[in-house]
C-alpha cells in the first residue's frame, strides 16, 4: 500500500501544491547535508498547516521541532508581513541547518529559531511575551503531554493546537508497544480528553508518502 499511498501524494502535489523555489532548495539543501528526508512533512500536509494559518488569520507561530525548518519556511510564507514565528530544536546538527535554510529562504526577518529543548525554551519566554495564534507540536512524543500543558499557558482563547504524527501506524492501540514515545500519545489523548482548557478536539488517520500516521487538531476555550 505504500506505494500507492506515496502515488496518490505525488498527484495531489502536481495538481494542487504549486512549484516553490524556497521550499525545493530548502530540500535540496537538507539531503546535500546527508540530512533524511522524511523527517520534514510532506507538501500536501504543509499546506494544511498554512491554509489553517490562513483561515485562523494568524500572525504569531510557535513550533516545537524544526528539524531542517521546512515546515517552518512553509509557514512563514503563509503569514502577514507582521508575522512571527518562534520554533526550537534539541539537536544542535538540525538547528545549524535550519538556520541555514532559514537564511537563505529568504524569511529570517520573521523566523525565530532557537536551541534547547522545547519546554526549556518556552518556560524561559518572558512573562510578558505575547500569546501565540497557532501552535505546530511536531518534537519527540514522549513529551507531547508536557508539551501541551505548557503551550496552554501561551496561548489564548481561539489559538489552534496542532499536534503531528499522533497515530504511529496504529501503535497507539497496541498493549504490548511501552515505547515512551507510544506512552506518551496515549497520556496526551488521555489528556486532551475533556481537558477545561480545550474548546474542541479531534484526531485524523493519515496515509500518505510519510506512512501510515495522523494528527491532533485543538482549538483553546
Amino acid at each position: 500500500m505504500q506505494n500507492t499511498w506515496t502515488a496518490v501524494d505525488d498527484y495531489i502535489e502536481q495538481h494542487l501544491i504549486p512549484e516553490n523555489p524556497v521550499l525545493t532548495q530548502t530540500l535540496k539543501h537538507t539531503e546535500a547535508r546527508g540530512f533524511p528526508s522524511h523527517l520534514h512533512v510532506a507538501p500536501n500536509q504543509g499546506m494544511l498547516l498554512a491554509m489553517l494559518l490562513k483561515m485562523n488569520n494568524c500572525k504569531r507561530v510557535l513550533e516545537l521541532g524544526t528539524f531542517a525548518a521546512y515546515s517552518t519556511i512553509f509557514m512563514a510564507q503563509h503569514l502577514p508581513e507582521d508575522g512571527y514565528i518562534l520554533t526550537m530544536e534539541g539537536r544542535d546538527t538540525h538547528i545549524k541547518l535550519a538556520q541555514e535554510n532559514i537564511d537563505a529562504s529568504g524569511y529570517a526577518h520573521i523566523i525565530d529559531a532557537r536551541l534547547g529543548r522545547a519546554a526549556d525554551v518556552i518556560e524561559g519566554l518572558p512573562e510578558d511575551t505575547e500569546p501565540f495564534d497557532f501552535i505546530f507540536i511536531d518534537a519527540d512524543k514522549q513529551s507531547y503531554p508536557e508539551y501541551l500543558e505548557i503551550c496552554l499557558k501561551r496561548s489564548r482563547s481561539g489559538t489552534v493546537i496542532f499536534l503531528d504524527n499522533v497515530i504511529r501506524a496504529a501503535e497507539i492501540l497496541n498493549p504490548e508497544n511501552q515505547k515512551p514515545s507510544i506512552v506518551g500519545l496515549r497520556d496526551m489523548f488521555s489528556l486532551m480528553q475533556n481537558h477545561p482548557r480545550l474548546s474542541i478536539s479531534t484526531a485524523l488517520q493519515t496515509v500518505g508518502s510519510k506512512g501510515y500516521d495522523g494528527f491532533a487538531l485543538a482549538i483553546v476555550k
